[in-house]
């Protein structure tokens, strides 16, 4: 028998299966993290791609907006790049009072001076302010529509700002290919309206399915979503952004600076390096885990790594998807719209009324009705059910259940130790 572990919480679970399967483990590529972080950024700002060097990009006089990730992206370290960020701009002639930061919450709530603070840092609060943008708010600048007919309001502190300037983290997103860059502006600043519209194109052309074919993981070009953020992103404009890509210990491996799409997506080559993961085939049999806690402790965040493993099981082969949950669901709006028992009744709520724990459900689901998922986790067995899954108490059960759905032992598996990061890509 072949033993391996997998995290669950702040434990870990062993599987055993026979020395007679084929068991291959799909986990990021070795990166070299950045050691002399500080002198990285002050090379990356002055040696960007694709534009001038910062301190040419901006000028006496100017008034400054850096736009900074919320708190759901506090693994962008956006402290460690503000303090460097802010010195060069006052050596290009551009005081701290000339300066503001804004967070991208998009349709997130508003922070506290504690969020604001483990974010940003509180040495850098005291040299500049920071405004939380508001989806909703009154004052938003009407700028009309996108070539797709999105209609978008941005941020009036971003729009009226002689040059904005973008932090953020690159990585795999399921809905917009990669996260980072374009997303700090849309949805990150614009108005709650944008965001439904644009997060709706994912649907369109999708049939009774619901998702379009175009909108993948790891895929910008041809993808709606995608090039909707950035035509709106280009039309409220970005003088320059300054993105990192991390490993899985949260060490910077890479400083993407530059003009908005080009280091952006000289950002995405590189985690695809690190973690996009060549398969030669799909298998029988995925099991995947979030990678424990803190990454497990809700349901709703654990469907990333559900997504990621979904694009490396065969059709009609089962997804073992290893989550504590210890949290519970984490979203009622994502639990409630499983009420609806078919994808195709789901896909017509979300046509009618959308919303992104409405898309994660049928995703979820879509996911489900091609490849039955089981799940080992705290939630109750009904809980489990009512989210198209299967409850499974222990790995040997799982593995039980597994065959029997097959009709025989599974001949191939992948084991993902990390599902949320890393994505499995068919050679």
């Amino acid at each position: 028998m072949n033993s391996f572990n997998l995290a669950y919480g702040k434990e870990a679970l062993s599987f055993s299966l026979s020395s007679s399967v084929k068991v291959k483990e799909i986990k990021a590529k070795a990166s070299q993290p950045i050691l002399e972080i500080e002198q990285a950024i002050l090379q990356a700002l002055a040696h960007p791609l694709g534009t001038a060097p910062l301190i040419e990009v901006v000028k006496p006089g100017d008034k400054v907006v850096i736009i900074v990730s919320d708190l759901t992206r506090l693994w962008v370290r956006t402290d460690v790049l503000l303090p460097v960020l802010l010195d060069v701009l006052n050596g290009a002639g551009v005081p701290d009072k000339d300066i503001s930061l804004v967070t991208a919450t998009g349709d997130h709530r508003l922070l506290t001076l504690e969020e604001h603070t483990a974010i940003c840092g509180a040495k850098v609060l005291a040299r500049v302010p920071i405004f939380d943008h508001e989806c909703h708010a009154q004052d938003l600048v009407d700028l009309g529509k996108s070539s797709r007919g999105t209609p978008f309001s941005v941020n009036r502190r971003v729009w009226e700002a002689d040059k904005v300037i973008l932090t953020g983290g690159i990585a795999y997103h399921l809905l917009a290919g990669f996260g980072g860059g374009r997303k700090s502006i849309a949805p990150g600043v614009c108005s709650y309206e944008m965001i439904q519209q644009n997060h709706a194109l994912a649907l369109q052309g999708g049939g009774t399915s619901g998702i379009n074919p175009n909108i993948e993981t790891g895929k910008m070009e041809g993808n709606p979503v995608a090039e909707d953020m950035l035509e709106i992103a280009r039309l409220v404009g970005v003088d320059f952004i300054l993105n990192v890509v991390v490993n899985e210990k949260k060490e910077f491996v890479y400083l993407a600076a530059g003009e908005l799409y080009e280091a952006h997506l000289a950002g995405c080559r590189v985690t695809e390096e690190i973690f996009g993961i060549e398969i030669e085939e799909k298998a029988e049999l995925v099991i995947v885990s979030s990678g424990g806690y803190p990454k497990d402790t809700q349901l709703y965040q654990s469907i990333k790594a559900l997504d990621n493993a979904s694009y490396a099981v065969k059709e009609g082969g089962v997804i073992i998807l290893v989550s504590e949950c210890s949290e519970g669901v984490g979203s009622q709006p994502f639990q409630e719209f499983f009420k609806d028992d078919e994808v195709e009744g789901m896909n017509a709520r979300l046509h009618a009324d959308f919303t992104m724990p409405g898309y994660i459900s049928l995703k979820t689901a879509s996911i489900c009705q091609k490849s039955p998922v089981i799940l080992i986790s705290s939630l109750s067995e009904d809980l489990v059910k009512g989210v198209k899954m299967i409850p499974s108490n222990s790995p040997a059960g799982a593995l039980q259940l597994a065959s029997q759905i097959l009709g025989h032992q599974p001949e191939s598996v992948y084991i993902m130790p990390h599902g949320g990061s890393t994505f499995p890509i068919v050679s």
